[in-house]
């Protein structure tokens, strides 16, 4: 059955009496199969309308059945979402949700392919690379009864299962085999691909499983990957654990049909704009001013305790320090992903700008948004001695070959006053 594709922005819907601007509308059977994935416990991702599906500041991929939904991020009046898949995948490699060489992603043909697509074929393709080079081997602690005394009597259980059988031995020995749990995750993320993917990369999933060795089908969860250490040995299984790691955890079998599986890889738009900017600053800041800042992401500070309680905290997202030691911050930086249509900031913004300044012992803060215009800019000061100001940057989201790139000048102009 060929899969469905359709592409939205956030907060755009999708209903089945009407098309929205891209003429695109939800058949009943598809509605039935988001109605089904909210159920009554919800989903941050969307909310049910009349009719349809209105989508959340959630971006990314939802895979329902054979419908599959990419829901792309979009500030201004360009629309295309090619630009804006791109734009998105840019996102995801600079925050470490995607790893991709700059090369790999110049050459990508996404355009009838769904970032989820992209997830399956670099996970194949690390598998195919862990192969050619070699998959680890680890030593497996077994048990049971054997005809050959090879490893340790377990005593206790050696009586109770073979006093009439003296050719038997119950022991416990260790295996060294490709059976492990690196090898299990590979494996198991493999055979989901086969499952879930689109024919062609279903395909080439079930050729590679040929190659895989044999191992005992495991159950995953958040602690799965907590517990793995890396060494030398296996250090070159990170990229792929990490994608089957986002695949797995985000899977919901379909157990009475098996035909509505649900795989979900949706990023918060807030917190990916925040590690965007972050890690682009601290980049760029890195490279025109070596040594000089030091760039630090969501940190704490206590603020209120009630008696007998836990202290409450304040996380501003980046905190800029030149001289780290004095213990005052340089700049702190709140970033917001919404257009201001006003060039008007919310009150509740602006007294968190406040207390920031205040805890960080700061005379400069910024509200960050991304804007399309490179001279907007907007510098204010709270009317209070000694506490400073607070500007409204806008970065703007600029189209270059056909991407979308972040230019930092009005960032980058706090830092020269």
């Amino acid at each position: 059955m060929p899969v469905d594709h359709i592409r939205v922005y956030e907060h755009r819907a999708l209903r089945t009496d009407k098309p929205d601007d891209a003429g695109q509308k939800l058949t009943q059977p598809q509605l039935k199969l988001l109605q089904a994935y909210h159920g009554e416990k919800g989903t941050p991702f969307f909310t049910l309308i009349n009719s349809g599906v209105k989508f959340c500041e959630y971006v990314g991929v939802l895979q329902v059945g054979s419908l599959t939904i990419e829901v792309l991020p979009k500030t201004d009046a360009l629309n295309d979402k090619d630009t804006w898949q791109r734009f998105l995948i840019s996102m995801l490699r600079t925050t470490g949700m995607l790893e991709i060489e700059q090369t790999g992603f110049a050459s990508l043909k996404l355009k009838n392919n769904s970032i989820l697509d992209l997830y399956f074929t670099l996970f194949l393709k690390e598998v195919k690379y862990l192969l050619q080079t070699g998959l680890v081997k680890k030593y497996n602690s077994t048990e049971g009864n054997s005809f050959a005394l090879k490893g340790n009597i377990v005593f206790g259980r050696h009586i109770q299962q073979n006093l009439v059988h003296a050719e038997r031995f119950y022991v416990r020995s260790a295996v060294y085999s490709h059976d492990n749990i690196y090898n299990r995750l590979l494996v198991k993320t493999t055979k989901l691909i086969a499952l879930i993917a689109k024919p062609s990369i279903s395909a080439a999933a079930k050729s590679i499983l040929f190659d895989l060795p044999e191992c005992v089908e495991m159950v995953v969860s958040e602690s799965t990957f907590t517990r793995l250490v890396f060494d030398r040995k296996t250090d070159a299984y990170k990229d792929a654990i990490g994608i089957a790691r986002l695949l797995l955890l985000n899977f919901h079998p379909d157990i009475r049909r098996g035909e509505n599986n649900v795989i979900a890889l949706m990023f918060d738009m807030n917190v990916l704009w925040e590690r965007y900017v972050y890690r682009t600053l601290k980049r760029k800041l890195n490279e025109t001013n070596p040594g000089e800042y030091e760039v630090r992401e969501q940190l704490p500070s206590g603020f209120w305790k009630p008696t007998g309680g836990s202290i409450r905290t304040i996380r501003p997202d980046i905190v800029i320090y030149r001289n780290p030691e004095k213990g005052q911050a340089h700049i702190v930086l709140d970033t917001k992903w919404k257009r201001l249509n006003n060039g008007k900031p919310d009150d509740g913004d602006l007294k968190q700008m406040l207390v920031y300044n205040l805890y960080k012992n700061s005379m400069r803060s910024a509200l960050v948004y991304p804007g399309t215009n490179s001279n907007n800019y907007v510098e204010g000061s709270f009317q209070i001695s000694g506490h400073g100001n607070c500007s409204l940057v806008f970065l703007p989201l600029k189209v270059l070959d056909g991407s979308i790139q972040l230019a930092l000048n009005n960032l980058l102009s706090l830092f020269r006053k």
